[in-house]
């Protein structure tokens, strides 16, 4: 019996493993690599948290923004968190460069039981930086756009 729930519990590990790196790999498919947008506003909160951190920004002229950026953990392993605690404090000013959200239809087009609304004004970041240059992050550089691009 507890060879069968050890062989039951590595299965499910795996598992989820595996449902965890497809979600996280197919974030093509939820933003739009072909179209870069870039905001400026005002931090109104984040919440550092596993498995992305949300930078929830108010600009200038009302409209909110959600940035879903990288895990705590990341941040945290590349020494990034301390100095994006502090230059991301409510009422800081950031400029957040990046890949819009595509509509649902689009993401049910690659994951059809997808039933969630998506807000349209959400950001995966391709590079933050703060007012006046007092803290900056980027992914390394890609193709702008990318190659495949070209062909839609």
């Amino acid at each position: 019996m507890s060879r069968r729930l050890v062989t039951l519990a590595m299965t499910l590990q795996i598992a989820t493993a595996a449902s965890s790196a497809y979600a996280h790999h197919s974030h093509p498919y939820f933003y739009d690599q072909c179209k870069r947008v870039t905001i400026e506003g005002r931090v109104d909160r984040v919440e550092f948290k596993d498995p992305h951190t949300w930078i929830f920004l108010r600009l200038d002229d009302g409209t909110s923004y959600t940035v879903d950026w990288a895990p705590l953990s990341r941040l945290t392993k590349t020494g990034v968190i301390g100095a994006a605690k502090d230059a991301l404090a409510f009422g800081a000013r950031v400029v957040v460069m990046g890949n819009p959200i595509r509509d649902s239809a689009q993401i049910r087009e690659h994951f059809p039981d997808f039933k969630s609304v998506v807000n349209p004004n959400t950001i995966d970041p391709i590079s933050i930086r703060g007012g006046g240059n007092s803290f900056s992050w980027a992914l390394s550089p890609s193709p702008n756009p990318p190659a495949n691009c070209e062909s839609k």
